[in-house]
């Protein structure tokens, strides 16, 4: 029962959002630092090829991630982002009915008819759309409004706005574009 409650059920706004604000403010406060998988997964790679040392950054190129002095070699990283993975994949593996599919709530009532390769490529597509617009913006929704509004970053309010704003407007279009 606790082991259900704890893992496999949702957890309530009320429960999670402080927890996650506690978790953001804690970690700004000890590294002196955001913690996203937006910077995390560039910066895992990098330390997993060896190019995560000072003398190696390219700070002109805006595709390469930044380098803190405070954090040379991050490496740290890579075992985080491995555990998101693994995470991911415990969850799917114990959560039952539901999990594990294509069965996203509205994406097959949208798109009725389509083959699943259909299906798998528009999800490629839109996840390289993500990546390319999280890189583009320095950071993804949760990165900014998490982080960068709780720091009273003013870009990060409007990248946040941005997202939101896009966001509704193509589930609205793509909805009456794809419906009868």
């Amino acid at each position: 029962m606790i082991f259900e409650t704890v893992f496999i059920k949702p957890w309530p706004g009320w429960v999670a959002g402080p927890l996650i604000g506690i978790y953001a403010v804690a970690f700004f406060y000890f590294q002196r630092r955001n913690l996203g998988a937006s910077s995390g997964f560039p910066a895992a790679l990098e330390a997993l090829r060896g190019q995560d040392r000072m003398d190696l950054a390219n700070l002109d190129d805006p595709l390469r991630l930044p380098q803190d002095p405070r954090d040379q070699a991050p490496r740290w990283r890579v075992w985080w982002m491995g555990g998101l993975w693994m995470a991911g994949l415990l969850a799917w593996a114990l959560g039952g009915a539901g999990t594990g599919g294509l069965d996203l709530p509205g994406f097959n009532e949208t798109f009725v008819g389509w083959s699943l390769g259909a299906k798998l490529a528009l999800l490629f597509f839109g996840g390289v759309l993500i990546g390319f617009g999280t890189r583009m913006s320095g950071g993804c929704t949760s990165g900014h409004a998490i982080f960068g509004i709780s720091q009273r970053q003013l870009p990060s309010l409007w990248a946040t706005l941005a997202f939101f704003a896009v966001g509704i407007a193509v589930t609205f279009g793509l909805q009456a574009w794809l419906k009868p």
